[in-house]
């Protein structure tokens, strides 16, 4: 009897293992999908330079993976992110957010920022690789897009205020991309600029010669939360 209730309690535990480590696994997906994604399905290429110096030059430097926050000065990104903030849980952290908000209309050193076009140099006329949004600003005749703001999150000069220049960058295409979605997410690569742009939808203080869009399956504002 003995031995048949130690087989029955095996069981049972084998069983409760099995389901901690399925939804220990299931979580661990979950939070990591977008990554798991990036690297498994296909990225097809969506539009690709038919400027062949350009293409040439991409095809002899290995593009730098570029954070947005990389395009920040450190003084600028320390200010900003001192007053980012989490979705709140309570009243407590309610409250705390209220205040950030309140000190942050009143800091100049924020405001200031928040309008910057200080660049980083370091990036000027480098192959680059970088993950946002597209937001269109003109078209070709055949409804194609002929030059967008890139920016790091959905809904920017849309439904959001525009981020800081130093976080916009403007991209002219010689030919028509016609697969845009604003609410997708997409990796651009081409050759950086310090270079402004000025439009009724925001300024920008970085062009790129763009070589090529890839689809992109993650989050690609690495600094700000919304």
């Amino acid at each position: 009897m003995g031995s048949q209730l130690k087989s029955k309690l095996k069981i049972i535990l084998t069983f409760l293992l099995c389901i901690g480590l399925g939804v220990e696994v299931g979580r661990l997906v979950l939070d990591n999908w977008a990554s798991i994604k990036q690297a498994v399905f296909h990225k097809q290429t969506l539009y690709a330079t038919s400027d062949p110096a350009l293409q040439s030059l991409a095809n002899q430097a290995q593009p730098f993976v570029l954070k947005w926050a990389s395009l920040l000065p450190s003084e600028e990104h320390e200010v900003i992110a001192r007053y980012q903030t989490t979705q709140p849980q309570n009243l407590e952290e309610m409250t705390a957010q209220v205040m950030r908000s309140i000190n942050a209309s009143t800091d100049q050193d924020y405001q200031n920022a928040l309008i910057s076009t200080k660049t980083m140099t370091e990036f000027e006329n480098k192959m680059v690789s970088i993950s946002g949004f597209i937001v269109p600003i003109d078209f070709y005749d055949d409804k194609s897009v002929k030059s967008f703001f890139f920016v790091p999150y959905f809904g920017a000069c849309i439904h959001l205020p525009a981020p800081p220049p130093n976080q916009m960058i403007y991209v002219e295409l010689e030919k028509g991309f016609k697969d845009v979605d604003i609410t997708n997410t997409y990796t651009l690569t081409g050759k950086l600029n310090i270079e402004l742009f000025e439009d009724l939808m925001g300024t920008s203080a970085y062009t790129l010669d763009l070589v090529s869009i890839i689809p992109f399956y993650g989050q690609p504002d690495d600094f700000r939360t919304h």
